[in-house]
């Protein structure tokens, strides 16, 4: 088992990683802000004048939610807080996403290691999308 200080380095990489990787911030941004926006734009669109009604409320509700910022910061925020229990699920969840994508277990050990292959692997889709289900699924 390893030990807390290395959990805890390795959970400020993947926040340091989630603050300031501009593709989780782009990923994020588009996953959360625009979906809900153009969801709940498209919804009241197509209930009040059917589906012309929803195209345009999906069309409005995309622009808004690209004229918000910041909205990503929650999720990063919430992550912060996590108790060390989901911190722990947390940082194994992200590095099965990283052992799926190529990164060995040995590679993940350290926090510096860590950091490498969030960076290497965030390249990929599938990756970027992996870490930010796992951070939705923490804390819910």
């Amino acid at each position: 088992m390893e030990s807390n200080s290395t959990d805890n380095e390795r959970h400020s990489e993947l926040i340091r990683f989630l603050t300031e990787n501009s593709s989780m911030r782009k990923t994020a941004a588009n996953s959360i802000k625009h979906s809900l926006y153009a969801g709940g734009g498209a919804f009241a669109g197509a209930w009040l004048l059917g589906p012309v009604g929803g195209l345009v409320g999906g069309v409005i509700g995309s622009g808004i939610g690209y004229l918000q910022s910041d909205t990503y910061d929650g999720a990063v925020l919430a992550v912060l807080k996590l108790e060390q229990t989901k911190r722990n699920s947390l940082l194994q969840d992200v590095g099965k996403v990283l052992v799926t994508a190529g990164a060995t277990v040995q590679s993940l050990r350290s926090a510096s290691a860590f950091s490498e292959a969030l960076h290497q692997f965030a390249e990929q889709d599938s990756v970027r999308n992996g870490i930010w289900k796992a951070c939705v699924d923490s804390i819910r």
